[in-house]
């Protein structure tokens, strides 16, 4: 049986009741994504374990987190971890769909770790299928309704398979979105890239792109990752 719970350095976090578990994806995006110093109002969709709300809190001690989850069993872990974390002040934790909330305030950051397989085969554990298939959650969808969120300077950050750069392109040409950063990930030395961290505005601020490789070819965490990942590993 898998370890149930996570330890970082500041805080523990349970996954055994949450259909995904603690992984790179979730670490890198709450590592990576620009928080800023100042005071703001995050929100982050599909919370599920809260690990990325957590990570988010921890570099940003004034931020204020909203975090959406669909999953009942998912929310009440999240509500968990985050309550026996030093952030549980500043994070509310909310069991809804994403295209049903509404918010009557605006967000400085949108975040999220977003079920992206569109059309590959169903795992049989439903609750697994709906945290890693887009049916419930289009790319499309999930940027227009945080469009709708975002404050004026507001931001999206997002993980996703290098597959779907092009719908990315798409979605973000014809809402008028600039990709203002983007970061390919590499898995290990010597392979392809199959993830990238994007980061959308809707102001037309000057782009940039790079790479960050997460392992050397003898399977050792390179000093990039290291550096990136040093306020949350142990």
């Amino acid at each position: 049986m898998s370890n149930p719970y996570f330890q970082f350095k500041q805080f523990s976090v349970w996954h055994d009741r949450c259909a995904m578990k603690v992984g790179t994806d979730g670490v890198l995006l709450g590592a990576w994504v620009p928080v800023g110093h100042a005071a703001c109002s995050v929100l982050d969709v599909g919370a599920g374990t809260g690990l990325v709300a957590m990570m988010i809190a921890q570099r940003n001690t004034e931020a204020e987190i909203d975090a959406v989850e669909i999953d009942k069993d998912a929310c009440e872990q999240a509500l968990e971890n985050i309550g026996k974390s030093p952030f549980g002040g500043r994070i509310n934790v909310i069991h809804q769909s994403f295209p049903e909330y509404a918010a009557a305030k605006k967000y400085d950051l949108i975040v999220s770790n977003p079920p992206f397989f569109a059309h590959s085969l169903k795992c049989p554990d439903q609750k697994r299928s709906a945290a890693r298939h887009n049916d419930t959650l289009p790319l499309g969808l999930l940027v227009e309704h945080a469009l709708e969120m975002l404050s004026e300077c507001g931001r999206i950050a997002l993980i996703l398979p290098v597959q779907l750069s092009g719908e990315l392109d798409f979605i973000t040409a014809t809402h008028r979105l600039y990709q203002i950063r983007r970061t390919d990930v590499i898995p290990a030395e010597g392979l392809k890239s199959k993830r990238f961290l994007i980061e959308l505005s809707v102001k037309n601020l000057p782009g940039r792109t790079d790479l960050l490789v997460l392992e050397t070819a003898e399977r050792k965490r390179t000093r990039q990752y290291q550096e990136l990942t040093k306020d949350f590993y142990l």
